[in-house]
């Protein structure tokens, strides 16, 4: 069963060299420290490939997952449909494929006992008051011992010497009640860290889920996962991952103090109690590529939780308005802003009171506090049509919807003393009952399709009115000179008229 799974094609470096033939990534040949890595991928639009970084010239990649556009090609869809991609797959179940050690990339290189040795490998300081040098990229893969389920989620490790690490384990998940659960009955947790993975499996890590978390991950990479077993704790992670950081949160419990570090929301997240983590086994392969994440900073447009957070907030959305019985055009939650605290959709023009309905159905999304709907002749992937909408369309004293006392979501800054929000919903659509004049259509360029209709002017117009780009699609104009001297005849005849919108019509009618 191995050799049928491939495992290169969703490797990281693969990823990479994709990305890089897209002109997505910036590559520094020059050496970097690693106390100067955080600066220059918080400086970079793209995604960075540094060939040489700190004294071991590790070769590091960092914000692979950092834009809408590297995501589309993570799935390999247009960026408009992400989401309907994602519930596409999600909706499609794939196995895990379990295959031996000695068939997993990953495992090319193993190092237990004496040899296991932290400080080999490139943490560093990423935002400039954390509390110490973080691993950023890992991916936690675990086994409930009580249960089975299987868990997969997103996890910073924080260097505390040569065979421990620190990781926040303080905020609620699955993987925290997992845990909580062993420490009660004074056991050990085994978990796997995947360092070097590809945005999709990422993606699933960020899911809550009540099934086969191991799964996700095959079901978003659209085909089989292959997983192989630790070396020194048996537990599943990809065989196709960069590196593999092995061992178990031991049975104490939260004992030491984690962080700071700069969090999602664009602040630093405080110093915490979490448990430490013992490691057992390090395995890669033979020419690891490591990865670094951009997880917080001054442009969290850029950040790569943002991005993918934003693609699960919209799903959320596809999914309860539908459940409201409304079909949205398009949905997109801006990434600057958490990831989901500000969405956008635009909606098919429906009854009155659609937008309305619209807002209600997403305010009962946790991450989501303010909400702009718009027509379908918007374009919500542009912030200078959502510009123009907000500026023609909106009038406060109508179109505001404002909402109180909703729980807030994690962290948010903006809770009150009971964490709770307030939210706020713009009704960015052309309102109801207007009558359908020239002055309420957009100006767009002409796109001139000439294809003969008419023999002559005069029978265009015996046809019925026409706008002047009709009149030169209809005789096939590329000019159009030739036309307003035309019309200019007719006029001189005393048949020609014009309707109220501007359309040219002979006087007759």
């Amino acid at each position: 069963m191995s050799a049928a799974i491939d495992c290169e094609k969703f490797r990281l470096r693969a990823f990479v060299d994709r990305l890089t033939q897209l002109g997505e990534v910036e590559i520094h040949e020059a050496p970097v420290a690693l106390a100067a890595l955080g600066t220059h991928v918080e400086s970079s639009g793209k995604a960075s490939l540094f060939r040489r970084v700190g004294p071991e010239g590790f070769e590091m990649v960092a914000a692979v997952s950092g834009s809408r556009d590297r995501l589309a090609a993570a799935f390999g869809v247009d960026k408009r449909d992400l989401a309907q991609e994602m519930m596409r797959r999600m909706a499609k179940p794939q196995p895990v494929v379990e295959v031996a050690s000695s068939d997993a990339p990953v495992h090319a290189v193993v190092r237990t006992g004496e040899a296991v040795d932290l400080t080999t490998l490139p943490f560093h300081l990423q935002h400039a008051l954390d509390g110490a040098p973080y691993i950023s990229s890992a991916i936690d893969y675990a086994v409930d011992p009580e249960t089975g389920k299987t868990n997969v989620g997103c996890r910073r490790l924080m260097l505390r010497n040569r065979t421990t690490l620190r990781s926040n384990l303080s905020q609620p998940s699955d993987l925290q009640q997992i845990y909580k659960a062993c420490v009660a009955r004074g056991e050990t947790l085994p978990v796997s860290f995947a360092v070097g993975s590809h945005p999709l499996d990422y993606l699933a890590a960020s899911l809550r889920l009540p099934g086969d978390e191991f799964g996700m991950v095959a079901s978003l990479r659209g085909e089989p996962v292959p997983m192989v077993r630790g070396i020194t704790n048996g537990v599943p992670a990809p065989a196709d991952a960069e590196l593999i950081i092995e061992g178990y949160f031991d049975a104490q419990g939260y004992i030491e103090q984690e962080g700071p570090y700069g969090e999602f929301w664009g602040f630093y997240g405080p110093v915490h109690p979490d448990p430490v983590f013992h490691v057992t086994a390090i395995t890669s392969r033979s020419d690891p590529l490591h990865q670094t994440v951009l997880h917080s900073g001054r442009f969290l447009s850029r950040s790569e939780s943002t991005n993918l957070v934003a693609i699960i907030t919209e799903v959320q959305a596809w999914r309860a308005l539908r459940a409201a019985g409304i079909e949205p055009v398009a949905i997109q939650s801006m990434p600057g802003t958490n990831g989901g605290a500000h969405m956008r959709l635009s909606l098919k023009r429906g009854t009155p009171g659609q937008a309305r309905l619209a807002i209600s159905a997403i305010f009962a999304l946790r991450r989501v506090k303010h909400v702009f709907v718009v027509d379908e002749d918007v374009d919500i992937f542009s912030d200078e049509e959502m510009e123009w909408a907000m500026s023609t369309r909106f009038r406060a004293d109508r179109d505001l919807v404002v909402a109180q006392d909703f729980p807030a979501f994690y962290a948010d800054p903006m809770a009150d003393q009971k964490g709770m929000v307030a939210k706020m919903g713009f009704d960015l659509t052309t309102p109801y009952g207007r009558p359908d004049s020239i002055e309420e259509r957009r100006p767009r360029a002409a796109v001139s399709r000439p294809a003969r209709r008419w023999g002559s002017l005069r029978d265009a117009l015996a046809d019925g009115p026409k706008f002047f780009a009709e009149l030169m699609d209809g005789l096939a104009s590329e000019d159009g000179r030739e036309i307003a001297l035309a019309l200019d005849a007719l006029r001189e005849e005393g048949v020609l008229g014009r309707t109220e919108d501007g359309r040219w019509m002979l006087a007759s009618q």
